[in-house]
């Protein structure tokens, strides 16, 4: 049997999070990708340094920090060698980078529907996995807590706090990077 078959399998939030906002990025920035390719300044860097600079830091704080509510209780961290969270922040902003580019390609062969369609998916898959998980996602525990029914509110907790905290940084640099992508695709179709 498989290991997911008795309980829903494992899919962070942060991860489809983290595609959704490659995704997003290209389709703000279609302009650009269309004319110059996914790697063209100033849309990739501003892509990159969310990536490197936002997204990364704050997956190994909680991979490091709060391991188990960051695997939503799925796993137990203590069987995961501590240098298991260094793949897992390259991932997380590879995810970001990742959906950048699949993205940039697919607009560059004309196919935004098919990119609109993939990120609405995501975002209804999300959407789901929110739903379905919002026990895990507001519950501070160990693993061992978690089962046996023991944990408090994510906001009892430093852990509610840095969560709030990571949430602004994360949507606050992907507010700052669409408004330059998108500025820089009028530039480029004023050209």
């Amino acid at each position: 049997m498989l290991p997911c078959a008795r309980r829903s399998c494992p899919i962070p939030v942060v991860a489809l999070v983290n595609l959704l906002f490659g995704i997003g990025f290209a389709v703000i920035a279609r302009e650009r990708l269309r004319a110059d390719g996914p790697f063209t300044s100033p849309a990739f860097p501003l892509v990159a340094m969310h990536a490197a600079a936002v997204v990364a830091p704050i997956a190994l704080y909680f991979y490091a920090v709060h391991p188990a509510w960051s695997w939503m209780y799925w796993l137990d961290p203590k069987k995961l060698a501590g240098v298991a969270v260094l793949p897992l922040m390259v991932g997380h902003a590879g995810l970001v980078i990742g959906g950048w580019y699949l993205s940039a390609v697919l607009l560059r062969r004309g196919f935004m529907n098919a990119v609109l369609y993939v990120g609405a998916a995501l975002t209804l898959a999300l959407l789901v996995l929110v739903v379905a998980q919002i026990n895990r996602l507001r519950t501070a525990a160990d693993y061992l807590g978690w089962q046996v029914h023991k944990g408090v509110s994510l906001f009892e907790v430093q852990l509610g706090w840095a969560f709030m905290v990571a949430l602004l940084a994360l949507f606050g640099s992907a507010v700052y990077v669409a408004i330059e992508l998108r500025s820089d695709g009028r530039r480029v179709r004023a050209r």
